[in-house]
Protein backbone atom coordinates (compact mmCIF):
# COMPACT_ATOMS: atom_id res chain seq x y z
CA UNK A 1 0.00 0.00 0.00
CA UNK A 2 1.67 3.44 -1.04
CA UNK A 3 1.33 6.60 1.39
CA UNK A 4 -1.23 8.15 -0.52
CA UNK A 5 -4.01 5.21 0.21
CA UNK A 6 -2.83 4.58 3.73
CA UNK A 7 -3.75 8.49 4.46
CA UNK A 8 -7.06 7.53 2.84
CA UNK A 9 -7.57 4.92 4.82
CA UNK A 10 -6.88 6.63 8.22
CA UNK A 11 -8.86 9.63 7.32
CA UNK A 12 -11.59 7.35 6.94
CA UNK A 13 -11.44 5.63 9.81
CA UNK A 14 -10.98 8.94 11.99
CA UNK A 15 -14.32 9.70 10.44
CA UNK A 16 -16.06 7.27 11.18
CA UNK A 17 -15.07 7.09 15.16
CA UNK A 18 -16.05 10.84 15.11
CA UNK A 19 -19.32 9.97 13.66
CA UNK A 20 -20.25 7.82 16.82
CA UNK A 21 -19.22 10.34 19.35
CA UNK A 22 -20.74 13.03 17.67
CA UNK A 23 -23.76 12.33 14.56
CA UNK A 24 -23.29 15.11 12.10
CA UNK A 25 -26.44 17.27 11.38
CA UNK A 26 -27.03 15.51 7.95
CA UNK A 27 -27.80 11.93 9.81
CA UNK A 28 -31.33 13.74 12.46
CA UNK A 29 -33.87 12.93 10.06
CA UNK A 30 -33.39 9.16 9.44
CA UNK A 31 -33.53 9.08 13.12
CA UNK A 32 -36.59 10.50 13.46
CA UNK A 33 -38.50 8.46 10.95
CA UNK A 34 -37.14 5.17 12.38
CA UNK A 35 -38.67 6.71 15.86
CA UNK A 36 -41.51 7.28 14.32
CA UNK A 37 -42.35 4.32 12.49
CA UNK A 38 -41.32 2.24 15.33
CA UNK A 39 -44.28 4.63 17.34
CA UNK A 40 -46.65 3.36 14.79
CA UNK A 41 -45.97 -0.20 15.15
CA UNK A 42 -46.68 -0.05 19.29
CA UNK A 43 -49.63 1.85 18.10
CA UNK A 44 -51.23 -0.75 15.62
CA UNK A 45 -50.05 -3.96 18.05
CA UNK A 46 -51.45 -2.30 20.75
CA UNK A 47 -54.96 -1.80 18.88
CA UNK A 48 -54.86 -5.36 18.17
CA UNK A 49 -54.15 -6.89 21.46
CA UNK A 50 -57.02 -4.75 22.50
CA UNK A 51 -59.53 -5.61 20.25
CA UNK A 52 -58.63 -9.63 21.00
CA UNK A 53 -58.89 -8.86 24.83
CA UNK A 54 -62.46 -7.48 24.49
CA UNK A 55 -64.44 -9.93 22.26
CA UNK A 56 -67.20 -10.32 24.02
CA UNK A 57 -68.42 -13.89 25.87
CA UNK A 58 -65.17 -15.33 24.97
CA UNK A 59 -65.53 -15.83 21.40
CA UNK A 60 -63.07 -16.77 19.35
CA UNK A 61 -62.12 -16.00 15.83
CA UNK A 62 -63.52 -18.31 12.30
CA UNK A 63 -60.25 -18.48 10.60
CA UNK A 64 -59.55 -22.12 10.81
CA UNK A 65 -56.60 -23.10 13.13
CA UNK A 66 -52.85 -23.15 11.77
CA UNK A 67 -51.79 -26.99 10.87
CA UNK A 68 -50.50 -28.82 13.99
CA UNK A 69 -51.73 -26.40 16.17
CA UNK A 70 -53.82 -27.10 19.29
CA UNK A 71 -57.55 -26.53 19.44
CA UNK A 72 -57.41 -26.54 23.46
CA UNK A 73 -54.56 -23.86 23.30
CA UNK A 74 -57.08 -21.47 21.82
CA UNK A 75 -60.02 -22.55 23.50
CA UNK A 76 -61.75 -20.50 26.86
CA UNK A 77 -59.88 -21.07 29.81
CA UNK A 78 -62.26 -21.61 32.83
CA UNK A 79 -60.94 -18.78 34.80
CA UNK A 80 -62.11 -16.32 31.75
CA UNK A 81 -65.86 -18.30 31.42
CA UNK A 82 -66.02 -17.53 35.15
CA UNK A 83 -66.45 -13.98 34.43
CA UNK A 84 -68.82 -14.05 31.35
CA UNK A 85 -72.61 -13.98 31.33
CA UNK A 86 -74.55 -17.58 31.91
CA UNK A 87 -75.12 -19.73 28.59
CA UNK A 88 -78.68 -20.34 28.06
CA UNK A 89 -79.63 -23.97 29.01
CA UNK A 90 -80.30 -26.16 26.08
CA UNK A 91 -84.30 -26.85 25.77
CA UNK A 92 -86.07 -29.29 27.84
CA UNK A 93 -89.44 -29.19 26.07
CA UNK A 94 -90.36 -29.83 21.85
CA UNK A 95 -93.40 -29.84 20.51
CA UNK A 96 -95.67 -33.25 21.13
CA UNK A 97 -98.83 -33.18 18.51
CA UNK A 98 -99.21 -32.20 15.61
CA UNK A 99 -100.43 -27.96 14.30
CA UNK A 100 -102.52 -26.60 17.10
CA UNK A 101 -106.13 -27.58 17.62
CA UNK A 102 -107.98 -23.69 17.34
CA UNK A 103 -110.92 -22.51 19.13
CA UNK A 104 -111.88 -19.56 17.43
CA UNK A 105 -110.75 -17.91 14.38
CA UNK A 106 -107.28 -17.65 14.68
CA UNK A 107 -105.57 -14.75 12.48
CA UNK A 108 -102.89 -15.67 9.75
CA UNK A 109 -99.66 -16.92 10.91
CA UNK A 110 -96.83 -14.32 10.60
CA UNK A 111 -93.76 -16.17 11.52
CA UNK A 112 -92.63 -20.31 10.70
CA UNK A 113 -90.86 -20.11 13.64
CA UNK A 114 -94.06 -21.69 16.22
CA UNK A 115 -93.72 -23.06 19.74
CA UNK A 116 -96.51 -25.32 21.10
CA UNK A 117 -100.08 -22.92 21.16
CA UNK A 118 -99.26 -21.40 18.67
CA UNK A 119 -95.79 -18.98 19.32
CA UNK A 120 -92.07 -19.11 19.74
CA UNK A 121 -89.93 -16.61 22.05
CA UNK A 122 -89.19 -14.63 19.20
CA UNK A 123 -92.24 -14.74 16.65
CA UNK A 124 -95.59 -14.09 17.57
CA UNK A 125 -95.44 -14.45 21.13
CA UNK A 126 -96.24 -10.89 22.33
CA UNK A 127 -99.47 -9.31 24.36
CA UNK A 128 -101.10 -8.09 21.01
CA UNK A 129 -101.90 -11.73 19.85
CA UNK A 130 -105.01 -10.99 23.10
CA UNK A 131 -107.41 -9.38 21.42
CA UNK A 132 -111.04 -8.14 22.76
CA UNK A 133 -113.50 -10.40 22.57
CA UNK A 134 -111.24 -13.27 22.71
CA UNK A 135 -111.61 -16.90 23.71
CA UNK A 136 -111.24 -17.38 27.31
CA UNK A 137 -110.26 -20.85 29.01
CA UNK A 138 -110.49 -22.38 32.42
CA UNK A 139 -108.01 -24.62 33.61
CA UNK A 140 -107.77 -28.25 32.20
CA UNK A 141 -107.89 -31.71 33.15
CA UNK A 142 -106.86 -35.13 32.05
CA UNK A 143 -109.42 -37.92 31.70
CA UNK A 144 -108.88 -41.72 30.09
CA UNK A 145 -109.50 -39.66 26.54
CA UNK A 146 -106.82 -37.12 26.73
CA UNK A 147 -107.02 -33.82 27.68
CA UNK A 148 -110.04 -31.63 28.86
CA UNK A 149 -110.75 -27.63 28.97
CA UNK A 150 -113.84 -25.22 29.94
CA UNK A 151 -113.84 -22.67 27.33
CA UNK A 152 -116.34 -19.81 26.60
CA UNK A 153 -116.63 -17.15 23.32
CA UNK A 154 -118.64 -15.23 21.60
CA UNK A 155 -121.02 -16.49 19.64
CA UNK A 156 -124.83 -17.07 19.16
CA UNK A 157 -125.46 -13.53 19.48
CA UNK A 158 -124.05 -13.64 22.90
CA UNK A 159 -121.19 -15.89 25.10
CA UNK A 160 -121.74 -19.90 24.42
CA UNK A 161 -119.69 -22.17 27.55
CA UNK A 162 -118.44 -25.08 26.01
CA UNK A 163 -115.65 -27.49 26.39
CA UNK A 164 -112.75 -28.82 24.46
CA UNK A 165 -111.62 -32.20 24.35
CA UNK A 166 -108.29 -33.39 23.10
CA UNK A 167 -106.52 -36.41 22.70
CA UNK A 168 -103.99 -38.00 24.09
CA UNK A 169 -101.77 -37.38 21.54
CA UNK A 170 -102.88 -33.78 20.33
CA UNK A 171 -104.19 -35.24 17.13
CA UNK A 172 -108.08 -34.46 17.63
CA UNK A 173 -109.45 -32.10 19.18
CA UNK A 174 -113.45 -31.06 19.07
CA UNK A 175 -115.65 -28.51 20.70
CA UNK A 176 -119.02 -29.73 22.98
CA UNK A 177 -121.49 -26.97 23.38
CA UNK A 178 -122.78 -26.38 27.26
CA UNK A 179 -125.27 -23.65 27.49
CA UNK A 180 -125.61 -20.06 26.66
CA UNK A 181 -123.38 -18.40 29.47
CA UNK A 182 -125.19 -14.93 31.31
CA UNK A 183 -123.88 -12.35 32.76
CA UNK A 184 -119.57 -11.65 32.77
CA UNK A 185 -118.77 -15.14 33.97
CA UNK A 186 -115.59 -17.67 34.60
CA UNK A 187 -115.23 -20.39 31.76
CA UNK A 188 -116.71 -23.53 33.03
CA UNK A 189 -114.33 -25.61 36.28
CA UNK A 190 -114.33 -29.62 34.35
CA UNK A 191 -112.69 -32.04 36.11
CA UNK A 192 -112.02 -36.36 34.56
CA UNK A 193 -114.45 -39.03 35.64
CA UNK A 194 -112.99 -42.18 34.14
CA UNK A 195 -114.30 -42.35 30.50
CA UNK A 196 -116.47 -38.96 30.63
CA UNK A 197 -115.77 -34.99 32.46
CA UNK A 198 -118.03 -33.40 34.37
CA UNK A 199 -117.81 -29.29 34.48
CA UNK A 200 -119.43 -27.09 36.30
CA UNK A 201 -120.45 -23.36 35.60
CA UNK A 202 -122.48 -20.30 37.09
CA UNK A 203 -125.64 -19.24 35.80
CA UNK A 204 -127.56 -15.75 37.23
CA UNK A 205 -130.92 -16.42 38.24
CA UNK A 206 -133.52 -14.80 40.14
CA UNK A 207 -131.81 -15.63 43.74
CA UNK A 208 -128.57 -14.82 42.66
CA UNK A 209 -126.23 -17.46 41.03
CA UNK A 210 -126.58 -21.14 40.32
CA UNK A 211 -124.35 -23.62 39.68
CA UNK A 212 -125.02 -25.85 37.00
CA UNK A 213 -123.47 -29.41 36.98
CA UNK A 214 -122.55 -31.21 33.68
CA UNK A 215 -121.94 -34.83 32.37
CA UNK A 216 -120.24 -34.71 29.25
CA UNK A 217 -119.49 -38.35 27.33
CA UNK A 218 -118.48 -37.54 23.87
CA UNK A 219 -120.64 -35.12 21.82
CA UNK A 220 -123.74 -36.49 24.99
CA UNK A 221 -124.40 -33.69 27.63
CA UNK A 222 -126.45 -34.88 30.88
CA UNK A 223 -127.61 -32.34 33.31
CA UNK A 224 -127.31 -32.59 37.06
CA UNK A 225 -129.14 -30.75 39.85
CA UNK A 226 -128.63 -26.88 40.14
CA UNK A 227 -126.88 -25.69 43.34
CA UNK A 228 -127.87 -22.12 44.62
CA UNK A 229 -124.65 -20.23 44.79
CA UNK A 230 -125.64 -17.25 46.30
CA UNK A 231 -125.29 -13.25 46.14
CA UNK A 232 -121.68 -12.62 46.62
CA UNK A 233 -119.31 -11.05 44.36
CA UNK A 234 -116.36 -14.21 44.60
CA UNK A 235 -116.60 -16.67 40.82
CA UNK A 236 -114.60 -19.10 42.78
CA UNK A 237 -115.76 -22.47 41.94
CA UNK A 238 -114.05 -25.55 41.98
CA UNK A 239 -114.78 -29.60 41.44
CA UNK A 240 -113.06 -33.03 41.79
CA UNK A 241 -114.09 -36.56 40.97
CA UNK A 242 -112.97 -39.93 43.12
CA UNK A 243 -114.28 -43.13 42.97
CA UNK A 244 -118.49 -42.94 42.83
CA UNK A 245 -118.60 -39.77 44.06
CA UNK A 246 -117.91 -35.77 43.09
CA UNK A 247 -117.51 -33.00 44.83
CA UNK A 248 -118.18 -29.94 44.26
CA UNK A 249 -116.98 -26.47 46.41
CA UNK A 250 -117.38 -22.90 46.42
CA UNK A 251 -117.56 -19.56 48.68
CA UNK A 252 -120.32 -17.91 49.95
CA UNK A 253 -121.19 -15.08 52.25
CA UNK A 254 -123.11 -15.55 55.46
CA UNK A 255 -126.09 -14.44 56.78
CA UNK A 256 -125.18 -11.44 58.24
CA UNK A 257 -122.36 -10.72 55.52
CA UNK A 258 -119.76 -10.08 58.02
CA UNK A 259 -117.63 -12.78 56.34
CA UNK A 260 -117.19 -15.36 53.59
CA UNK A 261 -117.37 -19.14 54.26
CA UNK A 262 -116.42 -22.11 52.04
CA UNK A 263 -119.32 -24.45 50.72
CA UNK A 264 -119.40 -27.94 49.75
CA UNK A 265 -122.01 -30.19 48.08
CA UNK A 266 -121.56 -34.24 46.37
CA UNK A 267 -123.08 -35.85 43.70
CA UNK A 268 -123.18 -39.18 41.93
CA UNK A 269 -120.91 -39.27 38.95
CA UNK A 270 -123.09 -41.32 37.08
CA UNK A 271 -126.33 -39.72 37.49
CA UNK A 272 -124.81 -36.20 38.66
CA UNK A 273 -127.95 -36.25 41.41
CA UNK A 274 -127.20 -34.78 44.87
CA UNK A 275 -126.05 -36.74 47.50
CA UNK A 276 -125.76 -34.29 49.75
CA UNK A 277 -126.68 -31.13 49.97
CA UNK A 278 -125.07 -27.63 50.28
CA UNK A 279 -123.73 -27.14 53.61
CA UNK A 280 -120.11 -25.01 55.49
CA UNK A 281 -116.87 -26.72 55.46
CA UNK A 282 -115.09 -23.78 56.98
CA UNK A 283 -114.61 -22.92 60.46
CA UNK A 284 -117.32 -20.71 61.77
CA UNK A 285 -114.88 -18.27 63.19
CA UNK A 286 -112.76 -18.49 59.32
CA UNK A 287 -113.33 -15.85 57.33
CA UNK A 288 -112.41 -18.20 54.37
CA UNK A 289 -112.47 -17.94 49.91
CA UNK A 290 -110.76 -19.45 46.89
CA UNK A 291 -111.77 -23.23 47.37
CA UNK A 292 -109.74 -25.92 45.31
CA UNK A 293 -110.38 -29.41 45.84
CA UNK A 294 -107.98 -32.18 44.40
CA UNK A 295 -109.33 -36.36 44.59
CA UNK A 296 -106.98 -38.52 45.77
CA UNK A 297 -107.20 -42.19 46.43
CA UNK A 298 -109.79 -42.52 49.29
CA UNK A 299 -110.90 -39.11 49.32
CA UNK A 300 -110.03 -35.49 48.34
CA UNK A 301 -107.99 -32.54 49.33
CA UNK A 302 -109.31 -29.58 50.51
CA UNK A 303 -107.51 -25.95 50.34
CA UNK A 304 -108.83 -22.68 50.38
CA UNK A 305 -107.64 -18.99 51.78
CA UNK A 306 -108.45 -17.52 55.32
CA UNK A 307 -107.81 -14.29 56.05
CA UNK A 308 -107.75 -12.26 59.36
CA UNK A 309 -110.51 -9.70 60.13
CA UNK A 310 -109.86 -7.14 58.00
CA UNK A 311 -108.62 -3.37 59.35
CA UNK A 312 -110.79 -1.58 57.39
CA UNK A 313 -113.96 -3.52 58.90
CA UNK A 314 -112.44 -2.52 62.43
CA UNK A 315 -112.34 0.80 61.30
CA UNK A 316 -116.07 0.62 60.41
CA UNK A 317 -116.67 0.88 63.85
CA UNK A 318 -115.09 4.34 64.44
CA UNK A 319 -117.36 6.90 63.38
CA UNK A 320 -115.25 9.38 64.21
CA UNK A 321 -113.70 10.45 60.69
CA UNK A 322 -116.82 10.17 58.60
CA UNK A 323 -115.63 12.18 56.09
CA UNK A 324 -115.49 10.64 52.24
CA UNK A 325 -112.63 13.05 50.90
CA UNK A 326 -110.61 11.81 53.32
CA UNK A 327 -111.45 8.57 53.29
CA UNK A 328 -108.53 6.24 52.17
CA UNK A 329 -109.23 4.18 49.24
CA UNK A 330 -106.84 2.03 48.10
CA UNK A 331 -106.34 -1.75 48.49
CA UNK A 332 -106.65 -2.93 51.97
CA UNK A 333 -103.64 -5.10 52.53
CA UNK A 334 -104.73 -7.89 54.67
CA UNK A 335 -102.89 -11.22 56.74
CA UNK A 336 -103.98 -14.01 54.10
CA UNK A 337 -102.99 -17.81 54.67
CA UNK A 338 -104.18 -21.41 53.25
CA UNK A 339 -105.71 -23.98 55.54
CA UNK A 340 -105.81 -27.77 54.42
CA UNK A 341 -108.23 -30.33 55.49
CA UNK A 342 -108.43 -33.78 53.97
CA UNK A 343 -112.10 -35.45 52.90
CA UNK A 344 -113.20 -38.53 52.33
CA UNK A 345 -115.03 -40.43 49.40
CA UNK A 346 -118.32 -38.37 50.92
CA UNK A 347 -116.79 -35.03 50.89
CA UNK A 348 -116.57 -35.28 54.92
CA UNK A 349 -113.79 -33.94 56.68
CA UNK A 350 -111.61 -36.49 58.28
CA UNK A 351 -109.67 -33.88 60.63
CA UNK A 352 -110.39 -29.97 61.41
CA UNK A 353 -109.00 -27.76 58.59
CA UNK A 354 -105.21 -26.60 59.71
CA UNK A 355 -103.22 -23.82 58.75
CA UNK A 356 -99.81 -24.90 56.49
CA UNK A 357 -98.70 -21.23 55.93
CA UNK A 358 -97.35 -18.66 57.92
CA UNK A 359 -100.45 -16.54 59.78
CA UNK A 360 -97.96 -13.22 59.24
CA UNK A 361 -98.13 -13.77 55.44
CA UNK A 362 -100.12 -12.08 52.60
CA UNK A 363 -100.64 -15.19 50.45
CA UNK A 364 -102.20 -13.87 46.72
CA UNK A 365 -103.09 -16.94 44.82
CA UNK A 366 -102.12 -20.42 44.72
CA UNK A 367 -102.17 -23.82 43.05
CA UNK A 368 -102.15 -27.61 44.16
CA UNK A 369 -101.13 -30.78 42.83
CA UNK A 370 -100.69 -34.38 44.20
CA UNK A 371 -97.15 -35.23 45.61
CA UNK A 372 -95.22 -38.07 47.61
CA UNK A 373 -97.41 -40.53 49.39
CA UNK A 374 -100.50 -39.03 47.55
CA UNK A 375 -99.68 -35.75 49.87
CA UNK A 376 -100.53 -32.37 48.60
CA UNK A 377 -98.13 -29.70 46.98
CA UNK A 378 -99.14 -26.59 47.45
CA UNK A 379 -97.45 -23.51 45.70
CA UNK A 380 -98.01 -20.10 46.56
CA UNK A 381 -97.45 -16.28 45.88
CA UNK A 382 -96.44 -14.49 49.00
CA UNK A 383 -96.54 -10.76 48.65
CA UNK A 384 -97.86 -7.84 50.63
CA UNK A 385 -97.61 -5.22 47.38
CA UNK A 386 -101.25 -4.24 45.62
CA UNK A 387 -102.32 -7.06 43.43
CA UNK A 388 -100.78 -6.93 40.22
CA UNK A 389 -97.55 -5.01 41.25
CA UNK A 390 -93.94 -7.16 40.99
CA UNK A 391 -92.57 -8.84 43.84
CA UNK A 392 -93.37 -11.25 46.50
CA UNK A 393 -92.15 -14.63 46.09
CA UNK A 394 -93.39 -18.68 45.39
CA UNK A 395 -93.04 -20.97 48.18
CA UNK A 396 -94.10 -24.91 48.21
CA UNK A 397 -95.25 -26.89 50.90
CA UNK A 398 -95.63 -30.67 51.32
CA UNK A 399 -99.03 -31.63 52.99
CA UNK A 400 -99.69 -34.99 54.44
CA UNK A 401 -102.38 -36.81 56.45
CA UNK A 402 -99.93 -36.03 59.19
CA UNK A 403 -98.85 -33.07 58.89
CA UNK A 404 -97.06 -30.20 56.86
CA UNK A 405 -93.49 -29.34 55.83
CA UNK A 406 -92.10 -26.19 56.84
CA UNK A 407 -92.77 -23.59 53.48
CA UNK A 408 -89.80 -23.40 51.29
CA UNK A 409 -89.15 -20.48 48.85
CA UNK A 410 -88.64 -21.40 45.25
CA UNK A 411 -88.37 -18.10 43.62
CA UNK A 412 -88.29 -14.66 44.11
CA UNK A 413 -87.60 -12.74 47.58
CA UNK A 414 -85.72 -13.65 51.10
CA UNK A 415 -84.40 -17.23 50.15
CA UNK A 416 -83.08 -19.49 52.78
CA UNK A 417 -79.45 -20.31 52.96
CA UNK A 418 -79.93 -23.92 51.21
CA UNK A 419 -82.50 -22.66 48.43
CA UNK A 420 -81.73 -22.82 44.96
CA UNK A 421 -80.22 -19.88 43.07
CA UNK A 422 -83.61 -19.61 41.25
CA UNK A 423 -84.70 -18.28 44.55
CA UNK A 424 -82.94 -14.91 43.41
CA UNK A 425 -84.94 -14.62 40.30
CA UNK A 426 -87.36 -12.02 39.93
CA UNK A 427 -91.54 -13.10 39.49
CA UNK A 428 -92.62 -10.06 37.82
CA UNK A 429 -96.74 -10.17 37.88
CA UNK A 430 -97.28 -13.82 37.55
CA UNK A 431 -98.98 -16.63 39.68
CA UNK A 432 -97.90 -20.56 39.97
CA UNK A 433 -99.81 -22.69 38.42
CA UNK A 434 -98.65 -26.96 39.10
CA UNK A 435 -99.43 -29.35 37.24
CA UNK A 436 -98.89 -33.33 37.77
CA UNK A 437 -96.28 -35.18 36.02
CA UNK A 438 -95.21 -38.85 36.46
CA UNK A 439 -96.35 -38.79 39.52
CA UNK A 440 -100.00 -37.55 38.51
CA UNK A 441 -102.93 -39.59 38.35
CA UNK A 442 -102.41 -42.54 36.45
CA UNK A 443 -98.90 -41.94 36.16
CA UNK A 444 -95.76 -44.02 36.57
CA UNK A 445 -92.81 -44.45 39.00
CA UNK A 446 -90.84 -41.23 38.90
CA UNK A 447 -87.51 -43.55 38.77
CA UNK A 448 -88.86 -45.11 36.01
CA UNK A 449 -89.98 -41.75 34.18
CA UNK A 450 -87.70 -39.13 32.03
CA UNK A 451 -90.08 -35.91 32.99
CA UNK A 452 -90.85 -34.49 36.43
CA UNK A 453 -93.11 -35.79 39.35
CA UNK A 454 -94.70 -32.25 38.92
CA UNK A 455 -94.35 -29.05 36.90
CA UNK A 456 -94.43 -25.34 38.39
CA UNK A 457 -95.13 -22.94 35.88
CA UNK A 458 -95.02 -18.93 36.56
CA UNK A 459 -96.41 -16.78 33.58
CA UNK A 460 -95.97 -13.36 33.20
CA UNK A 461 -97.31 -10.59 30.93
CA UNK A 462 -93.87 -8.97 30.63
CA UNK A 463 -92.32 -12.12 29.32
CA UNK A 464 -92.33 -15.70 28.75
CA UNK A 465 -93.76 -18.46 30.94
CA UNK A 466 -90.90 -19.65 33.42
CA UNK A 467 -91.30 -23.50 33.48
CA UNK A 468 -89.31 -25.56 36.21
CA UNK A 469 -89.69 -29.58 37.32
CA UNK A 470 -90.51 -29.96 41.09
CA UNK A 471 -89.48 -33.56 42.94
CA UNK A 472 -92.55 -34.86 44.38
CA UNK A 473 -91.63 -33.36 47.60
CA UNK A 474 -92.06 -29.96 46.17
CA UNK A 475 -88.97 -29.07 45.71
CA UNK A 476 -86.95 -27.90 42.70
CA UNK A 477 -85.63 -29.85 39.96
CA UNK A 478 -83.18 -28.46 37.63
CA UNK A 479 -83.47 -24.61 36.68
CA UNK A 480 -86.57 -22.52 35.99
CA UNK A 481 -86.36 -20.95 32.72
CA UNK A 482 -87.84 -19.61 29.78
CA UNK A 483 -88.48 -22.68 27.09
CA UNK A 484 -88.51 -21.78 23.30
CA UNK A 485 -91.39 -23.95 22.49
CA UNK A 486 -93.03 -22.53 25.20
CA UNK A 487 -92.73 -18.93 24.85
CA UNK A 488 -95.67 -17.24 26.22
CA UNK A 489 -98.08 -19.89 26.02
CA UNK A 490 -99.44 -21.09 29.60
CA UNK A 491 -100.01 -24.75 30.50
CA UNK A 492 -103.23 -25.67 31.92
CA UNK A 493 -103.25 -29.49 32.04
CA UNK A 494 -100.55 -32.53 32.16
CA UNK A 495 -100.59 -36.21 32.10
CA UNK A 496 -97.42 -38.45 32.90
CA UNK A 497 -96.29 -37.38 29.25
CA UNK A 498 -97.10 -34.43 28.08
CA UNK A 499 -97.93 -30.55 28.84
CA UNK A 500 -101.35 -28.90 27.54
CA UNK A 501 -100.24 -25.56 26.47
CA UNK A 502 -102.87 -22.99 25.36
CA UNK A 503 -101.55 -19.78 23.53
CA UNK A 504 -103.87 -16.75 22.91
CA UNK A 505 -104.02 -15.54 18.80
CA UNK A 506 -105.87 -12.86 18.33
CA UNK A 507 -109.83 -13.67 18.80
CA UNK A 508 -108.99 -17.65 19.24
CA UNK A 509 -107.23 -19.69 21.57
CA UNK A 510 -104.59 -22.76 20.46
CA UNK A 511 -104.16 -25.11 22.29
CA UNK A 512 -101.10 -28.27 21.60
CA UNK A 513 -98.78 -30.56 23.65
CA UNK A 514 -95.51 -30.20 24.57
CA UNK A 515 -93.14 -33.30 25.96
CA UNK A 516 -90.49 -32.17 28.75
CA UNK A 517 -87.77 -33.68 30.48
CA UNK A 518 -86.70 -32.83 33.87
CA UNK A 519 -83.27 -31.83 32.77
CA UNK A 520 -82.41 -31.19 28.83
CA UNK A 521 -81.24 -34.35 26.72
CA UNK A 522 -77.59 -34.68 25.90
CA UNK A 523 -76.47 -34.23 22.30
CA UNK A 524 -75.57 -37.31 21.30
Amino acid sequence: MDPDQRAAQRNTSQGSTGADRQPPPAEEPEGVAWKGALAVVLVVGGLVVWRACSTPGGATSDAPAPPGANPAASAPSDADDAGAAPRPQPPRCTPASPPPFVIGDAPPARGAEQGAGGGGADSADSVEDIAPFAVEIGRGTTFSGGFAVGAQREAEGGTVAMVATLSADGAQGKLVRLARSRGDMDPPVVAGAGGAILAAMLEPNAGGRAIKVARVEGDHVTWGAELAEGRDESLALDIAASGERAVIVWDDVTRDGKRSRIMLASADVGTLRSVTSARPVSQPSTDAEMPRVLGRPGGYWLAYIARAEEPARKAAAKKDDSDEDTAAAGETITHQWIEVVPLDETGALTATPRAVTPKNGHVLAYDLTLGDDDGLILAFRDDDTPSGSIGGRISAVLVRLGGASEPRVLVGGDRDQDAPPEAALGLGAGVPALLPGARGPGGQDPAKAAGAAAWLAIANASGPTQLAALTARGELEGGLQAEPALGRGEPIAASAEALLVAHPAGKAMKLALLRCASTAPLNK
